[in-house]
């Protein structure tokens, strides 16, 4: 919710939030979200380790379920994912069983179409537009149950959930790096920003891989990896892929690279992704990633690999071998 708005709801209603109120806030985007209520009553639900990182550190409690425990008040930021957005809405009203529900995002993400539909729903209040998004809220008591969203399976059998990338279909970039790593990868390795386990999956079709490192920041996401990738060559880890340091350096790093951040397009990303490969690769270690072939990683490999050449490739996208990781 951004300060912009909440400062505008609290001048203009200024009752609707009291310093006394117990408040779950629900996909707060930085701590800055959370400046307007009282951190001692306040708890933060996030799934996305970046963030839950600055909360914390901000002095925020964190919580990745919900509690048990029962609000007075709770604030949802919308994501895009509509579907996801619902889901958040329902987690909402079983953590406030008898209280206020306040809905807030920007144009952008969809808030527009989420409050409609909640208008079909449940009796809204009030809705404010305000600095390029909306804030609308409810009371509860109310049944939202059709909003929960629960995991459902896609092509090759493996379970996605609404929110996760490629949460529909197998991700085709993705597809054409899992068609290089079914076989020839051998060692200890490492995943970087593994999703929901599709490349883990096709990467253990060999046996020669002694030990996979899975590192994703969606608690989401590596919940449904754990369900999708039953190895125990695999070490699962939730946390910050540009922080990671590997035990010891690897054979080998396999990765689809993300360039946004947050729902924002962040190009650079990508770079950092190829410089956290490096630095944990051994000096034979090899780098197999796929990208959009749009992206000019090429330079940044260049200056952090003594070799590259691409594999395979399409119009959309491109597989990228890289090797021999230049230590500086």
């Amino acid at each position: 919710m951004s300060l912009e708005r909440i400062k505008f709801v609290q001048s203009k209603f200024g009752s609707l939030f009291q310093k006394s109120d117990l408040t779950i806030f629900l996909n707060p985007d930085a701590p800055s979200y959370c400046l307007s209520f009282a951190f001692e009553r306040l708890v933060a639900y996030q799934t996305f380790y970046p963030v839950v990182d600055q909360l914390e550190t901000a002095g925020i409690k964190c919580v990745q379920n919900i509690p048990e425990q029962k609000f007075d008040l709770a604030i949802v930021t919308i994501p895009k994912s509509k579907k996801l957005a619902r889901h958040f809405i329902y987690l909402a009203t079983k953590a406030v069983p008898k209280g206020l529900i306040v809905i807030d995002g920007d144009k952008t993400s969809g808030v527009e179409s989420v409050i409609r539909d909640l208008k079909k729903k449940v009796k809204i209040d009030t809705v404010v537009s305000k600095a390029h998004g909306k804030t609308a809220w409810f009371k509860t008591p109310t049944n939202l149950d059709e909003y929960k969203d629960i995991p459902s399976r896609i092509g090759g059998g493996f379970e996605t959930q609404a929110g996760v990338f490629s949460s529909d279909e197998i991700d085709p970039a993705s597809k054409l790096l899992g068609d290089i790593i079914s076989s020839g990868l051998s060692g200890t390795g490492a995943d970087l920003g593994g999703g929901w386990g599709y490349l883990t999956a096709r990467a253990l079709e060999t046996k020669d891989i002694r030990e996979l490192h899975f590192i994703e920041a969606d608690l989401r996401a590596l919940t449904l990896a754990k369900s999708n990738v039953n190895d125990e060559r695999v070490k699962f880890c939730w946390g910050n892929a540009l922080q990671w340091e590997a035990p010891k350096p690897l054979d080998f790093i396999i990765m689809n690279p993300p360039f946004h951040y947050m729902g924002r397009a962040l190009p650079r990303l990508g770079a950092d992704f190829i410089k956290v490969a490096s630095r944990n690769l051994k000096k034979s270690g090899s780098l197999l990633m796929v990208a959009n072939r749009h992206l000019p990683y090429e330079d940044i490999i260049k200056g952090h690999f003594r070799s590259f050449s691409e594999l395979s490739g399409s119009k959309k996208f491109k597989v990228i071998c890289a090797e021999n990781p230049i230590k500086l």
